[in-house]
C-alpha cells in the first residue's frame, strides 16, 4: 500500500468518526428514547393489536417532560433526567411516540409500526362451491 492511500484512508476514517461523534452528542442533547417493541403485528389487518409497550427516556438536565402517544398524553414527569414507562396498548395504525417539554418542545419521536398477516377482505361476495 502507497503512503498517499494509507494516509487518504486514515484521513476518511477519522472524519467518518467525527461525524460519527458529532451525531452522537447532538442526539444525547435532545435527549434519548428507547422503545420496545418497536412492531405490533394483529392477524388481520384492520384489526386491534395488542402489546405491552416499554418506553425508556433520558435527557442531559432536569426538565418537566411528557411522552405523548400520537396526541394523547401517557405519563408526565416533573424536574426529571430519565424515566420508564411499561404500558399496555392498544392500535390499529402506526404510532407515533414524542417526548416533548413543559412548553411543547419535541425532544425525541419514535413510531411502533402496525402489520398485519393476512390483508383484510372487502369483498362481501358470497363464496360457495357445489362440491
Amino acid at each position: 500500500m502507497n503512503s498517499a492511500f494509507r494516509t487518504s484512508l486514515i484521513l476518511s476514517v477519522l472524519i467518518a468518526s467525527k461525524v460519527t461523534l458529532a451525531k452522537q452528542s447532538e442526539d444525547y442533547k435532545n435527549g434519548m428514547l428507547t422503545i420496545s417493541p418497536k412492531q405490533c403485528t394483529s392477524l388481520k389487518q384492520g384489526e386491534l393489536c395488542y402489546l405491552d409497550l416499554e418506553v425508556a427516556w433520558q435527557i442531559q438536565n432536569k426538565k418537566n417532560t411528557c411522552l405523548f402517544a400520537n396526541s394523547r398524553k401517557l405519563q408526565c414527569w416533573h424536574e426529571k433526567k430519565q424515566g420508564v414507562l411499561k404500558q399496555p396498548i392498544t392500535m390499529k395504525n402506526d404510532l407515533v411516540l414524542t417526548l416533548q417539554t413543559a412548553d411543547k418542545q419535541v425532544l425525541q419521536t419514535q413510531t411502533v409500526r402496525y402489520a398485519w398477516v393476512y390483508k383484510k377482505n372487502n369483498s362481501k361476495a358470497m363464496r360457495w362451491r357445489m362440491f
